[in-house]
C-alpha cells in the first residue's frame, strides 16, 4: 500500500489543477510591453533642426549652431539646414561661412526663396546692392514662396538707399498686399511719408498699426513725436505716455520718457 502512496499524491495534485469537467483552463495571454520605435536618422535630424530654429529665433546663436551641426551630420543633403546655418553665421557677422552655407543650400535647391533672401541680406550688408537686388528678385521668382512680403520689404529698403522713394512705396504696397499684417512695411511706409512731409498719411498708418497691434510700442512713440513736430503738444504728450505705459523698460520708453521730462511732463 505504501508504494502506491506517491502515485496517489501525484494524481491528487494533478486532479487539483483541472476543473470539474476535466478540461484544462484556457491560458491568459499577458500583453508584452513593447519599446517605442527608435526615431530614424531623418527624424532625429528634423528634431535637432526644430530646436536650432527655436534658439535662432531667440538669438541664441551658439546653441542654434550646435543643434544645426548635429542635424547636418545626420542629414548632410538637407538644404534647409544649410540655409539655417547661413542665417546663423549671418547674424553672427561671419559672412564667409554664411555665404558658403547659403550657396550650398541653393546648389541643393535652386528655387529656395528663403536662401535667396538671406543671401541678398548678406550682399546688402556688404554694400553690394546690385547683387542684393538680384537675390531678392530671385526669391520672388518662385510662385510658391510663402513670405514674399519680406522680399518686397527688402527691395523697398534698397530703393530708399538709392533715393528711389517712388519705387520704395511701390514695393512696400506690394508687401502689405501680400501680408496685410506685416508690421515692418507699415513702419517704413510711414517713415517715407514723414520724409515727404505727408504727416496725415503717416499718422493714418501709425493708427492702423495700433488697431492691428494695440500692444505694439513703436507707433505710440512715433505718433507722439509726429504730433510734437506739427505743434500738437497735447496729443504728443498723450501718445508718448501711452508708449511708456505699454512697456516702461524698453529703449523706446526711455526715449519717450526723456522727451516728456524735457517738456516737464
Amino acid at each position: 500500500m505504501k508504494r502506491f502512496l506517491p502515485l496517489l499524491l501525484s494524481a491528487a495534485l494533478l486532479g487539483g489543477c483541472l476543473p470539474f469537467g476535466g478540461k484544462e483552463k484556457p491560458k491568459v495571454q499577458v500583453p508584452v510591453a513593447q519599446a517605442p520605435p527608435k526615431p530614424s536618422p531623418k527624424e532625429k535630424a528634423q528634431g535637432y533642426y526644430q530646436i536650432a530654429v527655436a534658439y535662432l529665433n531667440l538669438g541664441e546663436i551658439p546653441l542654434a549652431l550646435n543643434y544645426l551641426y548635429k542635424a547636418k551630420k545626420l542629414e548632410p543633403n538637407d538644404p534647409k539646414i544649410y540655409n539655417a546655418l547661413g542665417l546663423a553665421f549671418l547674424k553672427r557677422g561671419d559672412l564667409k561661412r554664411a555665404r558658403e552655407n547659403l550657396q550650398k543650400a541653393l546648389r541643393l535647391k535652386p528655387n529656395f526663396s528663403e536662401a535667396w533672401l538671406n543671401l541678398g541680406m548678406l550682399y546688402e550688408e556688404e554694400g553690394n546692392l546690385k547683387e542684393a537686388r538680384r537675390c531678392y528678385e530671385k526669391a520672388l521668382s518662385n510662385p510658391l514662396y510663402l513670405t514674399p512680403e519680406v522680399a518686397y520689404y527688402h527691395l523697398a529698403l534698397l530703393d530708399e538707399k538709392e533715393g528711389n522713394l517712388k519705387g520704395a512705396k511701390r514695393n512696400l504696397a506690394l508687401a502689405i498686399r501680400n501680408n496685410p499684417d506685416y508690421v515692418p512695411a507699415y513702419v517704413e511706409f510711414a517713415k517715407i511719408f514723414e520724409k515727404e512731409g505727408d504727416y496725415g498719411r503717416a499718422q493714418d498708418l501709425y493708427f492702423r498699426l495700433i488697431n492691428l497691434y494695440p500692444n505694439l510700442q513703436y507707433p505710440y512713440c512715433a505718433l507722439g513725436k509726429l504730433y510734437l513736430k506739427v505743434g500738437d503738444r497735447d496729443n504728443g504728450v498723450k501718445f508718448l505716455r501711452k508708449c511708456v505705459n505699454v512697456n516702461p523698460t524698453t529703449p523706446l520708453a526711455a526715449d519717450a520718457t526723456r522727451l516728456l521730462e524735457e517738456m516737464n511732463e
